[in-house]
């Protein structure tokens, strides 16, 4: 065919294909995008989905309701959507291969990415990934309003209403509304952010950006153009108040090991500006003068790191701490830190501390490092330096020289440690000099020499401390004290107080390791003075003894004053307890004697334990003590100085046997107890016998003025492993009190609220104390109260016990306003579900409001109102509850009479109302309507004041 006839053929294929290609082009280009984004999207393991995409032929690609998801078990949780993507695609270089980007602009609408780390190792995309991210970048961005979220473990960082606009032709815009930046150690946020943007060779800048007053950025620059490599860098420029700061970031995470390189500088910063911008409470003044910096490795195996630092602080102040200049060079490499000078000067003072170490390859190898040191210290005034680490300077002062090297070397330790110190004032104890002598040997440090001196008080001490194996030491300290009080401050918070003065002289030696100790001492005290529990008066004390693992032994006891001598040989163990030869005389006079062993824990009860939770079911009891009739006020006065209590005291005990099944007996004879500034007396006789756990006891009490109480019980005693049986034995009791004079009691039995009346009764008691059995009566006559939770200024009744229930004849109450008189009964054969049911022999109406109330303090007492309106009528009040605790409730039944009475209505027939535990005096009251007093105006008849509507 002739070569014309050819082009002329060929055109018309052209011209005739053409509209072809331009009808199916949207559809080619549309649905090879979404397969494209599908595929690639597929590589990484994750989710794409594109509502929509408009492909016109020659003009930009636009995608709707684009959305990009992560597996669930990924490294990285990747979120990201956007409402609307603009893309100008570059065919040529897409289909071709050409040179030149394969997009030209992106514009991207309603924005949202968050990305959040799930695992510590991981990548968020395989290396094709990022060489295809590489690709993808364009000749010129634009970014409406987006969110972005970011967080890697606790930090998290949060960018909100973020526009961006990047070209390689012209300068773009930078706007945030507010960028939040959250970590355990730092939290900021700011706002309203501003700046100009370039975009070159894959490299974004931002410059112009002010975060806030005293901190802006000229420049930030941002280094994508090594993605491919998965590698990213970011370099700035910051005015840091006052101050610059210079560094280069880049991060590299090709390897499993990510890499990353830390270079910077940081010159003349206002520490006082960045506290107040980062708002630390606490006020940070001083200067960073000068700091370089670098880190190369990756910061989660710093061992594999190196690094290095070099900073000077001038006038640092913080709290009450304040240093004129503190220097501090270290570095890392290959696994040794090195310090190089660690220097701190404070006026006069000095300190410098050099020295290197191997890094520790497993978290044990932290408490016994390889390392050598020197250090150096001239200290003029202790209690500056001592504020530096968060102490009170008042507590510290005087001069301290301080010289030595150390070094450890396959676990084993060497050096020499030496100090000096005049006019030292440690915890406000004064010490004219301080001396002290340390070598660090193979495997043990031994104190060679310490000796503090105080005027004609001194210290020594010497020893040795195995640094290797199981810690062990032995050791012996010498000490003389002229007045313990001289030395409160240094003693423990719990002895400070117990000890108010006295001169003691102290000899130990001792040896033990981490699991055991043992030792023995000698203590003798003069003029002793201690306040726990109560203050006595001073004492001179011998103590010798020796102390092993749950055993401390006093070989000599003897506590003694002008008037009192105490003596004995005691042994505290971790199960027990035991006295010998006990024997305390009061005056010369002979007035305890015995011996005493208890199996009981004292380091259970410190720890908070109960009496019998301390004591020990396996072991037996043995007591045997006689007490001579003791005149207490003389007692008291030669223990106390002062006479808290007065009468005579004695008695004789002979107890032995297991917890569960005691045997012996005791006697017990008080006359004329009282207490002072009480003239109410009070006589006893007590005899007790005990046979196989059996106890019966018979006791008198007799009060001045009123009749003797008898009482006579027998009741099985469990104090071991069977405790809870002591409830479900047999139990017998009798008590008898014909008529006891309720002014006459003591203040410590009335407490003041009785100033008249007379209580009398007789009751027996037998079954057991879980079922028990009451018989008898209980009777109370004119009786003139005064602060009673009622307000009763009298009451009388009487008590009627019938077996398990018991009937209230009658009870009349009295205030200065209302008369209640009451019957009841009352059953009690379950202790844990008592119920007392109580109605009024007059009228007794509701006056408590209708309001919703959790919980009620009391009782309130009070006249019935004299008007026409209408309040319910109280049929009955029942009480219920345990005999044990305090969780009581209290039903009103009020008669409703199926009549209406405004919001009352007949499922108001009952009111129930719990008491509050601890009530405070302003909680809702239970308020009752009594007949008025007859001093009050005339009471208008019930039926005629109380009417329903």
């Amino acid at each position: 065919m002739p070569f014309k006839n050819r082009l002329i053929l060929a055109s018309l294929l052209i011209l005739l294909t053409s509209p072809l290609a331009i009808w199916f082009a949207p559809f080619a280009v549309s649905d090879g995008l979404r397969f494209w984004i599908w595929w690639k999207a597929r590589e990484q393991k994750l989710t794409v989905k594109v509502n929509k995409i408009d492909a016109p032929f020659l003009r930009p690609v636009v995608m709707h309701g684009f959305h990009l998801t992560s597996a669930p078990n990924a490294a990285f949780h990747i979120d990201v959507s956007a409402a609307r993507a603009t893309v100008n695609l570059n065919l040529k270089a897409i289909l071709l291969r050409g040179g030149g980007r394969a997009i030209r602009t992106l514009a991207v609408e309603g924005l949202r990415a968050e990305l959040r780390r799930n695992n510590a190792t991981g990548t968020t995309l395989t290396e094709s990934g990022w060489a295809t991210l590489q690709e993808l970048l364009p000749d010129s961005l634009n970014l409406g309003p987006f969110d972005l979220r970011v967080e890697d473990g606790p930090t998290v960082i949060l960018l909100r209403s973020v526009s961006l606009s990047a070209s390689q032709i012209e300068a773009g815009r930078f706007s945030a509304d507010e960028f939040t930046i959250a970590s355990p150690w730092f939290r900021q946020t700011f706002s309203h952010l501003r700046g100009a943007t370039n975009w070159q060779d894959n490299r974004l800048m931002l410059g112009g950006l002010s975060l806030t007053r005293g901190l802006d950025v000229p420049s930030l620059t941002t280094d994508l153009s090594h993605l491919d490599r998965q590698r990213v860098g970011v370099e700035f420029d910051a005015d840091v108040f006052g101050g610059k700061i210079r560094a280069s970031i880049s991060n590299e995470w090709r390897s499993r090991r990510p890499n990353w390189n830390l270079v910077g500088s940081a010159t003349d910063i206002s520490l006082a500006q960045t506290s107040e911008a980062l708002g630390f409470k606490d006020r940070v003044g001083g200067l960073v003068r000068a700091c370089k910096f670098t880190f190369r490795g990756n910061p989660r195996n710093p061992a594999r790191a190196t690094a290095s630092l070099w900073t000077e602080l001038a006038g640092l102040t913080w709290r009450e701490r304040a240093a004129d200049v503190i220097m501090l060079g270290a570095a890392l490499y290959n696994r040794q830190i090195e310090l190089q000078q660690l220097y701190v000067k404070q006026n006069m003072n000095q300190f410098t501390f050099s020295g290197e170490a191997s890094f520790p390859t497993n978290s044990s190898d932290w408490l016994r490092p390889d390392f050598r040191g020197d250090i150096s210290a001239s200290i003029s005034n202790l209690g500056d330096f001592a504020s530096l680490f968060g102490a009170n300077p008042g507590d510290f002062a005087g001069e301290i020289a301080v010289e030595g090297t150390m070094n450890a070397r396959d676990r084993k330790i060497g050096g020499h440690l030496m100090l000096n110190g005049a006019a030292v004032k440690i915890f406000k104890t004064s010490i004219d000099t301080l001396s002290a002598k340390l070598n660090l040997k193979a495997t043990e440090i031994e104190v060679e020499q310490l000796e503090l001196k105080r005027q004609s008080d001194f210290i020594h001490a010497q020893g040795t401390v195995d640094t290797v194996a199981d810690h062990r030491y032995t050791g012996t300290l010498s000490a003389a004290l002229a007045n313990i009080a001289d030395y409160a401050q240094a003693l423990p918070a719990s002895s400070r107080a117990a000890l108010r003065e006295g001169a003691i002289t102290l000899d130990w030696s001792g040896n033990g390791n981490a699991n055991s100790h043992s030792g023995d001492f000698h203590i003798n005290g003069r003029g002793i003075r201690v306040t726990v529990p109560n203050e006595l008066a001073p004492f001179d004390a011998q103590l010798d003894g020796a102390y092993s693992p749950d055993n401390l032994f006093f070989r000599q006891l003897h506590l003694a004053n002008e008037h009192a001598s105490l003596t004995g040989f005691a042994t505290i163990a971790s199960k027990y307890v035991q006295l010998q030869a006990l024997a305390f005389d009061l005056n010369g006079k002979p007035t305890l004697r015995g011996n005493f062993f208890l199996p009981l824990s004292l380091s259970k009860i410190f720890q908070g334990s109960s009496l019998l939770d301390a004591l020990d079911a396996g072991q037996k009891a043995d007591l045997d003590l006689a007490i001579e009739p003791t005149d207490l006020a003389q007692l008291f006065r030669t223990l106390t100085g002062h006479v808290t209590m007065s009468g005579t005291f004695a008695a004789r005990l002979s107890i032995f046997g297991g917890l569960d099944a005691l045997q012996g007996w005791s006697e017990m004879h008080l006359r004329d107890f009282a207490m002072a500034n009480d003239p109410a007396r009070l006589s006893s006789d007590a005899q007790t016998r005990f046979v196989s756990g059996m106890m019966t006891t018979k006791a008198g009490f007799f009060f001045r003025g009123s009749d003797p109480i008898s009482l006579d019980l027998s009741s099985q005693i469990y104090l071991g492993q069977e405790r809870s049986r002591a409830a479900l034995e047999p139990i017998s009791a009798n008590i008898d009190f014909p008529a006891i004079f309720l002014v006459q009691l003591p203040r410590y039995l009335s407490h003041d609220l009785f100033r008249d009346g007379i209580l009398s009764g007789k009751m027996s008691i037998s079954e057991t104390l879980r079922h028990p059995k009451i018989s008898g009566d209980l009777q109370l006559i004119n009786g003139k109260l005064t602060g009673t939770p009622l307000h009763a200024t009298a009451a009388s009744g009487r008590l009627v016990f019938n077996g398990k229930t018991a009937s209230l004849d009658f009870a009349n109450v009295s205030t200065n306003d209302v008369d209640l008189s009451v019957r009841g009964d009352v059953d009690f054969s379950d202790p844990e579900a008592v119920a007392i049911k109580v109605s009024g022999i007059q009228f007794i109406v509701d006056l408590t409001p209708r309001a919703e109330i959790d919980c009620i303090a009391g009782i309130n007492l009070m006249p019935a109102p004299q008007t026409e309106a209408a309040f319910p009528i109280i049929d009955h009040l029942d009480f219920r509850g345990s005999a044990f605790r305090s969780d009581w409730t209290v039903t009103l039944s009020e008669s409703i009479k199926g009549l209406s009475f405004g919001a009352l209505d007949k499922s108001d027939a009952t009111r129930t109302f719990q008491f509050c535990r601890g009530a405070d005096p302003d909680e809702e009251m239970l308020v009752l309507g009594c007949e008025p007093r007859p001093h009050l105006s005339p009471t208008v008849r019930p039926q005629k004041r109380v009417k329903y509507r």
